[in-house]
C-alpha cells in the first residue's frame, strides 16, 4: 500500500474513534432514571432505582427513613437555624439555597415531591402581626412558607403555598416567644437545583400588606394633573436606601405607559414637610415587589437646590408595575403634592396631537430658585408641522404670570408666523409651569400634528423639565 494512502487512513480511524468516545460521553452525561447510574440531577427522592436510600445521604426518604431510624437525614438541627430576629428591624433579606436544605418534613398546607426545606428562627420583641415574605426579585423557585411555635416540629401558626414564585404569610406573634420558619421549595427542580434561591424578609405588617391607602396613578399619568397626598397616619413600614425608616409614608402605584426616563418631585407650595421619595420596580409578570428592598431602583432624600422637596429621576419600562413611596426625612410627615412626568431637558422637542387652541395643551414643570433669571421660548421645527404657537407660564401656586405670542419670527416657515418668548425673574423658589398650545387663529400646516421646540433656561443654564401633560 502506498505510504501516501496509509496516512489519511490512520487519520480517518483516529477521528472516528474520537467521535465515538465523545458520543459515548454525551450519552453517559444524560441522566435517565433506570440506567443504573445515580447521575447529576438524580437523588433518592426522584429516582430511587438508581440512587438507593442510604442513611446519611442528606435525603429523608419516606417510608424507609424516619427521624427515629435515620436522625442524620430526618432530624432537623433546629438549634443551628439562622436567627433572623435582627432582620425584623433592619429589613435585611435572608437568602436561602434549597440545595443546602433537607427533605425532612412537610408543611401542613401542602408540599412538593422531594422538596427540600430550609429552616430559620426568630424571636420578636413585639406582639402583633408579622409578615414573612419570599416576594422578592431574587426568588426563582416556588415556595411554601410555614411558621411554627418554639421548635422545628412545633405547632403551626400559619402556612401558605404559592402556585409559582414567591409568596407572603401574615401571622400573629407574641413578644419574646421563639418561632421557626420552614420554607419548602419546588418548581423546575423540586429537589432544589444548584441555581435555586429564595430571598426571605420578616417585617411588621404595613402599607404593602393592606394597611393604609394606595393611590393608583396609571390612568392619570401625563394628563397634566398633580397629585395631593397625605402621609400622616401611614404605617411607617417601608424605608428607602436614602432614609425614611422612621417616618410614615404614602404609597403610590402605576404601570409605566412608555419606556423612558421619568422625574417625580414634591416641589409644591402645598408640600408641608421635608420629603423623601423612593421607588420599587415590579416583575415582568405584573407582580408588585412593594415590600422588597431588593426591588428599589431610585431614592432621593431632598438634598441640593430642591430641599426640602425631593426630585427623583428614574428609568421606567413600558408595562412594568411600580411602587412609589412619598416618605419623610427622620420622622417628618404631612401633606405633599406630587408631580410625575417624563424627563425633558431643555431644549425639548415634542408634538401636539392636533391643531386646537383649547383641545391640545402640553404642560411642563421646572424648578427655579428665588431671584433666578428665567428665559422661555417656543419655536417651530419644520415647515410640514409648523403652527402659530403660544406659551403660558404659571407661578408655583398656579397663578398665571404671562401669555406669550408673536415675540420673534418662527424658524419655519418664515415669515408666515411669529413665535412666543418670555423672560422674567423668579419671585419665589419653586416649581413653575409652562403650557404650549396653538393660538386662537388655529393656523397649522398639519391639523393632526404640531411639532415644536421648547427652550427653558434658569440662571443661564438649560432647565431640567418634567413633561407631565402630554397631548
Amino acid at each position: 500500500m502506498p505510504r501516501s494512502f496509509i496516512v489519511p487512513v490512520r487519520l480517518f480511524l483516529i477521528l472516528t474513534l474520537l467521535q465515538a468516545v465523545a458520543c459515548d460521553d454525551e450519552k453517559k452525561s444524560e441522566a435517565t432514571c433506570g440506567d443504573g447510574t445515580c447521575a447529576s440531577g438524580e437523588n433518592p427522592g426522584n429516582c430511587a432505582v438508581d440512587c438507593p436510600v442510604t442513611c446519611g445521604d442528606g435525603w429523608c426518604t419516606a417510608p424507609a427513613e424516619t427521624r427515629e431510624s435515620c436522625a442524620a437525614d430526618c432530624l432537623v438541627a433546629c438549634g443551628t437555624a439562622t436567627d433572623l430576629s435582627p432582620n425584623i428591624a433592619s429589613g435585611e433579606l435572608f437568602y436561602g439555597y434549597p440545595a443546602l436544605g433537607m427533605d425532612a418534613d412537610s408543611p401542613s398546607c401542602g408540599s412538593f415531591a422531594s422538596g427540600r426545606e430550609v429552616y430559620v428562627s426568630f424571636t420578636p420583641d413585639f406582639t402583633g402581626e408579622l409578615v414573612i415574605s419570599t416576594l422578592h426579585p431574587a426568588t426563582n423557585t416556588t415556595t411554601i412558607i410555614e411558621v411554627r411555635e418554639d421548635t422545628c416540629d412545633g405547632s403551626p401558626v400559619g402556612c401558605i403555598a404559592s402556585a409559582s414564585g414567591g409568596t407572603a404569610l401574615t401571622v400573629q406573634v407574641q413578644a419574646l416567644r421563639a418561632y421557626v420558619v420552614m420554607v419548602e421549595t419546588g418548581g423546575g427542580d423540586a429537589a432544589g437545583g444548584e441555581d435555586d434561591v429564595f430571598a426571605l424578609s420578616l417585617s411588621h405588617r404595613g402599607v404593602c400588606d393592606g394597611l393604609g391607602t394606595v393611590t393608583d396613578l396609571t390612568s392619570r399619568l401625563l394628563t397634566g394633573q398633580t397629585f395631593a397626598l397625605d402621609t400622616t397616619g401611614g404605617a411607617g413600614s417601608v424605608a428607602g436606601t436614602c432614609g425614611g425608616g422612621a417616618a410614615a409614608e404614602a404609597r403610590v402605584t402605576f404601570v409605566a405607559p412608555v419606556t423612558a426616563e421619568w422625574i417625580a418631585t414634591t416641589a409644591h407650595p402645598a408640600t408641608t414637610f421635608d420629603t423623601l421619595l423612593h421607588l420599587r420596580e415590579g416583575g415582568t409578570d405584573g407582580a408588585s415587589f412593594c415590600a422588597s428592598s431588593e426591588a428599589e431602583i431610585a431614592c432621593d432624600d431632598g438634598a441640593g437646590p430642591f430641599a426640602p422637596a425631593s426630585w427623583m429621576r428614574f428609568d421606567a419600562i413600558d408595562g412594568l408595575f411600580y411602587d412609589l413611596f412619598v416618605d419623610g426625612a427622620d420622622t417628618a410627615s404631612g401633606a405633599a403634592t406630587l408631580t410625575v412626568g417624563l424627563a425633558a431637558d431643555s431644549p425639548a422637542t415634542a408634538d401636539l396631537l392636533g391643531c386646537s387652541h383649547t383641545g391640545f395643551i402640553d404642560r411642563y414643570a421646572f424648578f427655579a430658585p428665588a431671584g433666578a433669571e428665567v428665559l422661555l421660548a417656543t419655536d417651530t421645527v419644520d415647515a410640514q408641522t409648523a403652527a402659530d404657537l403660544r406659551l403660558r407660564v404659571r407661578a408655583p401656586d398656579g397663578t398665571e404670570l404671562h401669555e406669550a405670542d408673536d415675540d420673534f419670527d418662527c424658524t419655519f416657515p418664515p415669515p408666515q408666523w411669529s413665535c412666543p418668548s418670555y423672560t422674567f425673574s423668579a419671585a419665589s423658589g419653586g416649581l413653575y409651569t409652562v403650557e404650549i398650545y396653538v393660538g386662537t387663529s388655529e393656523a397649522c400646516a398639519d391639523r393632526t400634528r404640531v411639532r415644536y421646540e421648547l427652550t427653558t433656561t434658569v440662571g443661564g443654564a438649560p432647565a431640567e423639565m418634567i413633561l407631565f401633560g402630554d397631548q
